[in-house]
């Protein structure tokens, strides 16, 4: 399912379907260590092993042969810069994914290639005997230190951060899941895809270092993606535990619009008739409370609306020939 290679180059650790995460010499390719994976809660029973069925030795037909539920480590990875810690993520094809912390302890006589049995530390064993698992000639011991719930769905997808800190899980599901190896908790999760997700690769260096792209000059710059996914729907998406874009948007930017060549043309067309219109009425308004100001109050309005209307066009609209200082152009 996946392959991680040791922090210093010496060992690649490898998961697969058959519910084992290995560990090679990356020189001469020989097993160190085998560590078998379970999809059970670690604090109720352990599950029920499978009845012997009599058919099932004599019979071919595969519907009656009783085969365990099969256990996917989907992945697994290094857990810190020495190597001496082991993460797992494994789940059946059912029911939820477990987290497994795994703890590599070299025999003190391993340099010299002396004593060791397979699945227990040199010459026999001690307490921890259970929870010891080891490749064949003793080169590794491994300790199952924790296993927990990481995700309540199959788990198809896996990538652990730079700092060891964060899980990017994918999940059957399509959901893609931050989880913090510290605090055991999902920091986050989103539902990005429609079909189960293939592959996860989480962020190669610190937040702080951007990548290309997150500058905040960019055009979709400022925000620092912790994850990247990719889905059987054909779909890429990023994910992040950012908020908000660092990138500050001016207010009065968002605001405001610069006008069209369109729309300046106009303005300057009609703004100087514009403001005429609007200092005539002015001018009108003022002569008609001044000239007419008692035929248009409310009290005379109610009474004689004929008078205010005469007055206003007689005295303040129109003047009639007969009124003293108006003179017509003769015909």
């Amino acid at each position: 399912c996946s392959l991680s290679f040791h922090p210093q180059g010496r060992h690649i650790l490898s998961s697969a379907k058959d519910g084992t995460a290995r560990v090679f010499c990356a020189e001469t390719g020989s097993p160190l260590a085998v560590m078998e994976c379970e999809v059970h809660d670690p604090n109720g029973p352990s599950p029920p092993k499978p009845a012997n069925n009599a058919n099932a030795t004599t019979t071919k037909d595969p519907r009656m042969m009783k085969r365990p539920p099969q256990i996917l480590v989907r992945g697994c990875s290094y857990g810190d810069l020495e190597g001496r810690t082991i993460y797992t993520v494994a789940s059946g094809k059912r029911g939820a994914a477990y987290l497994t912390k795994w703890k590599v302890l070299v025999p003190l006589n391993a340099a010299s290639g002396a004593g060791g049995t397979a699945g227990g530390p040199p010459n026999g064993g001690g307490p921890n005997d259970d929870n010891i698992k080891s490749g064949s000639g003793g080169a590794l011991n491994i300790r199952n230190e924790y296993r927990v719930q990481c995700s309540p769905v199959p788990i198809s997808a896996v990538s652990l951060s730079s700092d060891f800190r964060i899980f990017a899980l994918g999940s059957v599901e399509g959901t893609i899941s931050l989880y913090d190896v510290q605090s055991q908790k999902v920091l986050k999760q989103f539902q990005g895809h429609d079909l189960p997700v293939t592959c996860m690769a989480s962020r190669p260096v610190d937040s702080v270092l951007p990548l290309p792209g997150e500058e905040v000059e960019a055009i979709d710059g400022g925000v620092s993606f912790d994850a990247l996914s990719a889905s059987a729907d054909n779909r890429l998406g990023r994910w992040t535990l950012q908020k908000k874009s660092r990138k500050v948007v001016p207010k009065s930017s968002s605001r405001r619009r610069n006008p069209s060549a369109i729309e300046s043309f106009l303005w300057n067309i009609f703004r100087i008739p514009l403001l005429l219109t609007i200092v005539i009425a002015a001018v009108a308004v003022r002569d008609v409370f001044n000239i007419c100001g008692e035929e248009v109050n409310f009290s005379a309005l109610m009474m004689d609306m004929n008078a205010a209307t005469k007055c206003v066009y007689r005295e303040v609209l129109w003047a009639d020939e007969t009124r003293t200082g108006v003179h017509f152009v003769p015909e």
